[in-house]
C-alpha cells in the first residue's frame, strides 16, 4: 500500500513538473509575441494613429476568431465565473491603454523595462489575492531581474536626459494595471477556459477603446499603407494573449511571470530597427535576467 501510494505520488509530481515546463515554454512563446506586437504598435503611433485606435485595431480582428473557436467547442460566452473575468478585462484594458500611450514616446527597451515592474508588483500581490506562497529562492530571482531592468535603464543617465514624464507614468502605471490582471487570469480560468478570458477582454477593449474614440473624433480614417502593420500587430497580439492565458493556468502568478524577462534581450534586437543599438549595460542588464531565469527554475525543484 504504501508502495502503490509512492508511486501515485511520483507519478503526480512529475505530472505537475511537466505541467509547470509546458507553462513556462508558453509564457516565453507569448513574450516572443507580445514583442513583435509592440514593435508593430510602435511602428503605428508612427503613423499617426491614436491610442484609442491602435487597441481597437489590436483586439477587435480577433474576435471573430476566438467566437468560432468557441462555436466549435460549443462553450457558453457566459463566464462561470463572472467577477474575475470582469477584473482581468477592466485592468487589461487600462494596462493596454498606458502601455500604447508610452510607446509613442519611449523606446522598446524603455518602455519594456517599465512593464517590468509587473512581475514583481504580481509576487507582491498575488499571495495575498491568491492564496499562493512564493518560495525565497524565486523572490531572489525576481530582485535580480529587477537589478538586471534597472542595469539596462540606467536611471541616473535617463533622468538627464529629460524623458517625457507622462508616458514614464503611463506605463508606470500599466505596470501595475497588468498585475492585477495577470493574477486575475489564474483566478479566471480556474472556473472558464482561456479562450472565453480572452473573448471578455477582447470585447472590453474593442468597444471601450471604440466608444472613446469616436467620443473624440477619432477613427474617420487609416493612413496609406497600414493594414498589414494592423494585421501583425493584432496577430502577435491575440497569439501572445492566448499563450500567456494558458501558462497562467498551469503555473503559479508569480513563477510564470519572471519569464516575461525574456522580452529586455527581444527588445534589444528590435530597437535596431529604429536605430538604437545595445551597449555594455544593455549585455549585463540581460545577463541577469538569464541568471534570474535559471534561478526560478531552480526554486520549482524541490
Amino acid at each position: 500500500m504504501n508502495e502503490r501510494s509512492r508511486e501515485g505520488r511520483l507519478t503526480i509530481e512529475r505530472g505537475s513538473e511537466r505541467s509547470s515546463k509546458l507553462g513556462l515554454l508558453w509564457m516565453l512563446l507569448g513574450t516572443g509575441c507580445f514583442v513583435g506586437m509592440a514593435a508593430f504598435v510602435k511602428a503605428l503611433r508612427e503613423d499617426g494613429l491614436t491610442t484609442s485606435e491602435v487597441m481597437f485595431w489590436r483586439t477587435a480582428p480577433g474576435l471573430v476568431w476566438i467566437l468560432v473557436e468557441l462555436r466549435v467547442r460549443g462553450q457558453a460566452l457566459r463566464p462561470n465565473a463572472p467577477g474575475p473575468v470582469i477584473l482581468r478585462s477592466l485592468a487589461g484594458l487600462g494596462a493596454m491603454a498606458g502601455y500604447f500611450y508610452a510607446l509613442r514616446a519611449l523606446t522598446l527597451i524603455e518602455n519594456t523595462v517599465l512593464s517590468l515592474l509587473q512581475p514583481v508588483l504580481v509576487a507582491v500581490l498575488s499571495p495575498t489575492i491568491l492564496g499562493e506562497r512564493l518560495d525565497p529562492r524565486a523572490l531572489v530571482a525576481l530582485i535580480v531581474a529587477v537589478l538586471g531592468a534597472l542595469v539596462v535603464l540606467r536611471p541616473d543617465e535617463a533622468w538627464r536626459a529629460n524623458l517625457p514624464l507622462l508616458p514614464i507614468a503611463a506605463g508606470a502605471i500599466s505596470a501595475l494595471l497588468s498585475a492585477l490582471a495577470h493574477i486575475m487570469v489564474r483566478k479566471a480560468t480556474a472556473k472558464d477556459s482561456p479562450e472565453l478570458v480572452v473573448l471578455w477582454f477582447t470585447v472590453t477593449v474593442s468597444v471601450g477603446a471604440l466608444m472613446i474614440g469616436l467620443a473624440r473624433g477619432e477613427f474617420l480614417e487609416l493612413p496609406p499603407g497600414v493594414i498589414w502593420k494592423i494585421a501583425g500587430m493584432a496577430g502577435f497580439g491575440l497569439a501572445g494573449q492566448l499563450l500567456m492565458t494558458r501558462a497562467y493556468g498551469r503555473m503559479a502568478a508569480p513563477m510564470v511571470a519572471v519569464v516575461a524577462y525574456a522580452a529586455i534581450p527581444l527588445s534589444m534586437l528590435v530597437d535596431l530597427a529604429w536605430g538604437v543599438r545595445p551597449g555594455i549595460n544593455d549585455a549585463l542588464g540581460s545577463l541577469l535576467m538569464v541568471i534570474a531565469g535559471v534561478a526560478l527554475v531552480r526554486s520549482r525543484r524541490v
